[in-house]
């Protein structure tokens, strides 16, 4: 059974996300979304415990951040000890743009279990100031090409929403 959760956050707060596997058979697709715009502390803690096995997940967790705002997110995958057959990848990456703007990301993985798959990535960088001066060399407004970036950077994750209402 597939299943998916949608979190979007858009101003300072502490959020934790807890996502428990109990069933088997399940593929569950986690997306969070982060728009740091406002200046303050953006704090995020994802966390999946897969309680029994054959299951799989797969978490994304994108954020921008701007000028003034800090985005600190951490994630953890836990694997219990019977829960066998489990394939589950969480993913944190985090955009910044502006000289005030800071990003991390600290993807953590506890396996219990011996015959699982898991894995994590992180990335965290600054929007490229190369591409920046090519889209306005081309007579994009900063603004303007600043937007187009981060929105090819949200995207990917975006364009996996299959309820479009929280979409716009």
């Amino acid at each position: 059974m597939k299943e998916q959760k949608v979190f979007i956050i858009d101003k300072p707060e502490d959020r934790v996300i807890e996502v428990l596997l109990e069933r088997e058979d399940v593929q569950l697709e986690v997306i969070v979304l982060v728009y740091a715009n406002t200046p303050g502390e953006y704090k995020l803690d994802v966390r999946a415990e897969h309680r029994v096995g054959n299951n799989n997940a797969r978490i994304w967790v994108r954020g921008v951040v701007g000028d003034g705002a800090t985005l600190d997110m951490s994630g953890m995958i836990k694997i219990n000890k019977d829960a066998q057959g489990v394939d589950d990848f969480l993913e944190m990456r985090a955009l910044m743009w502006g000289k005030s703007s800071v990003a991390l990301a600290e993807p953590q993985l506890e396996i219990e279990a011996n015959q699982v798959k898991a894995s994590h990535a992180a990335a965290v960088g600054r929007m490229d100031e190369e591409q920046l001066f090519y889209l306005q060399s081309r007579g994009m407004k900063r603004k303007k090409a600043e937007k187009m970036i981060v929105d090819g950077f949200m995207g990917e994750l975006t364009s996996k929403i299959e309820d479009k209402t929280l979409w716009k």
